[in-house]
């Protein structure tokens, strides 16, 4: 899930202001409405609400500016925006060549946009060779985003692994896969 920005305008029907005017967010969606806090508006009236929303679906988001001594209210600005899940990715690295009596060993990353992965996330691990297609142990992924995959190949020839992950509430699933020779 990317996140959220939000930018608009505040016209000043007054002097200016000896500091800066800020004004406050709020984001409504299908689990009510969450405060997000206040935001400086620039010397031309530009400001800029960042968010990481939570939940996918529908997000309307409602900036105010409650005046001051010398400022009159604004009008609410409203934005609705529709919130899609985050892409994830995979990247899988294997050698070019591996033999069956010493395995190989495959490594990779697990990232994504927009709101922080599980811990510890898991990812299948598939093996397809001229013998068939299989399923291996999961790996978990460590907490900078890697993972290793040790293995012994089954028979010789081409073959290939494949990692994947089924996405969650917040992201969208990634698979990636290598292809090398397997020697004797």
């Amino acid at each position: 899930m990317e996140d959220r920005q939000v930018f608009s305008k505040l016209e000043l029907d007054g002097p200016a202001p000896a500091e800066p005017l800020k004004v406050t967010a709020t984001r409504t969606d299908a689990n009510g409405t969450h405060e997000l806090g206040t935001t400086t508006v620039k010397a031309d009236g530009t400001f800029t609400v960042l968010d990481e929303p939570d939940l996918v679906g529908d997000a309307t988001y409602t900036v105010s500016f409650l005046g001051d001594l010398t400022h009159r209210p604004a009008t609410d600005v409203t934005h609705t925006v529709s919130v899609g899940k985050a892409a994830s990715s995979i990247a899988l690295t294997a050698p070019a060549e591996a033999s069956m009596s010493s395995g190989v060993r495959l490594t990779g990353t697990f990232a994504a946009q927009g709101k922080a992965l599980p811990e510890r996330a898991v990812l299948k691990v598939g093996r397809t060779d001229r013998l068939g297609t299989g399923t291996l142990s999961s790996v978990t992924v460590a907490a900078d985003g890697t993972f290793v995959i040790d293995d012994l190949p089954r028979t010789r020839g081409e073959t290939t692994y494949t990692v994947g992950w089924p996405g969650d509430d917040l992201h969208e699933g990634a698979t990636a896969s290598a292809t090398f020779r397997v020697t004797r």
